[in-house]
């Protein structure tokens, strides 16, 4: 019998199993093959998206940099190539993950796990025992009510990096987080790109001016964006798809060569048994405590995107933290924690703190500083000077609520205000230190001036 049985070996369960055999526990690491480790964020998620996304927006600015003298040409791209290179991205990471459960000590075996009963799990033939079960099986894309994906003319995201060509239309359903970043991917290389987004506008969970920025941006380098657009009616006609679209004061009829899905994802919570174990569920979602437990059965826990957490490889790792400090009987962590969005779009937006919309339904006063790249040398250096810094505080206390920013390397901006959140720093504070010029960074401290 193992002190821990975990299942899943994305980054919530490879994380909390590589911490607790490093902290002396015996422990069992469950995954459906070999192939899988890693999640969907290793093989088919953030990090194949991001080495994608990298090369669109080197080709997003090579006429900036034909202008400022480099000469070359773009003799088209290889898609091929662009799959290879991800692909050794993808092994060497997994061959990290796994040179530190090995020295951690843990066990990995593979096959789809079942419940037996509170103690025990079925993978394969084998009857594995467990003290204690950590559920971390991660999530998958959610099916359009109308449209489902067949994997050839109408994907989900996970099919992108196995595309044979690079389609010459194609209609991207969603435009939150991961829509935006395949819209900007096609886009740039050459794809007459359509988004159709059902709510009042792109990123949804961000504030209404980021989503109009993006909107805006994506419009002027070609993308059409609809949103509160609903598909109504569709049918696959030779090598395209006819698709029906409902926009609002008409319906329209449009043609592409695939359709992406991109409206969210489920729980991968079926299949498990957990009724066997006693472990409630609410559609598809474990019921957890404050400390990550079953509500009905103590010796479970469950992280990541099975709970109805943001569904972040990051706040999925400080769930995993939590949890393992629980176990190893260590300092207690925070049960809540400031946590950075970020979407890697082109421009890029990251928020943190709380959003105007959500300080509007608390009746919570505030204020905004608000700077725009447009004025900033090293944007204008880097060939994109779009988007903005947005503060949000507390007029009488200095305190930083919240932030949202548009515009170059705004993922990695985005950590000097969760420092400074985290550290109790005011705009006062702020205000006296020191920028670096030319740079990114400085436009913090003119949006204080």
């Amino acid at each position: 019998m193992y002190d821990v049985v975990v299942i899943g070996a994305g980054p919530a369960g490879y994380e909390i199993a590589t911490l607790l055999g490093e902290g002396g526990k015996s422990v069992c690491l469950i995954e459906k093959d070999e192939e899988h480790l890693g999640g969907t964020c290793l093989n088919w998620g953030c990090v194949p998206a991001k080495n994608f996304l990298e090369s669109a927006n080197y080709l997003k600015r090579a006429s900036y940099f034909k202008e400022c003298g480099v000469d070359f040409e773009f003799n088209g791209f290889d898609l091929q190539k662009l799959q290879n290179n991800t692909c050794r991205l993808i092994c060497d990471t997994k061959s990290g993950i796994f040179k530190k459960l090995q020295k951690a000590k843990v066990e990995i075996k593979y096959g789809l796990a079942s419940f037996i009963d509170e103690k025990r799990v079925l993978v394969g033939d084998e009857e594995i025992s467990g003290e204690e079960f950590i559920i971390a099986t991660g999530s998958t894309h959610r099916e359009h009510p109308l449209m489902k994906t067949d994997g050839d003319k109408i994907i989900s995201s996970k099919e992108v990096f196995s595309l044979k060509t690079m389609p010459k239309s194609i209609l991207i359903v969603g435009g939150g987080a991961i829509g935006c970043e395949f819209a900007t991917f096609f886009n740039y290389f050459g794809a007459k790109t359509h988004i159709a987004e059902f709510t009042p506008k792109l990123l949804p969970i961000e504030d209404d001016d980021i989503g109009k920025t993006i909107k805006r941006e994506f419009e002027r380098t070609g993308v059409r964006v609809d949103v509160k657009a609903n598909i109504v009616d569709y049918k696959i006609k030779d090598d395209k798809v006819e698709v029906k679209i409902d926009l609002g004061k008409k319906e329209e009829i449009f043609e592409f060569d695939k359709v992406l899905i991109s409206i969210g994802r489920v729980p991968n919570t079926k299949g498990l048994n957990l009724e066997k174990a006693n472990i409630n569920v609410n559609k598809d979602f474990i019921e957890v405590d404050t400390n990550l437990q079953s509500l009905s059965n103590k010796k479970v826990y469950a992280i990541g995107d099975v709970i109805q957490s943001p569904a972040l490889a990051h706040v999925a790792y400080y769930e995993a933290k939590r949890v393992a400090h629980k176990l190893l009987n260590l300092e207690a962590l925070p049960l809540t924690a400031i946590f950075p969005s970020v979407t890697f779009c082109s421009p890029q937006v990251a928020s943190i703190g709380q959003s105007e919309n959500s300080l509007k339904e608390q009746d919570i006063k505030y204020k905004i500083k608000k700077v725009f790249f447009k004025s900033s040398a090293k944007a204008k250096i880097k060939g994109d000077d779009s988007g903005f810094i947005k503060i949000i505080y507390d007029e009488s206390t200095q305190a930083i609520l919240g932030v949202s920013i548009v515009g170059n390397e705004a993922t990695e901006l985005i950590h000097q205000f969760l420092m400074a959140i985290n550290a109790k720093l005011t705009l006062d504070d702020l205000s006296k230190m020191i920028f670096a010029h030319p740079t990114l960074s400085e436009s913090v401290l003119e949006a204080l001036s």
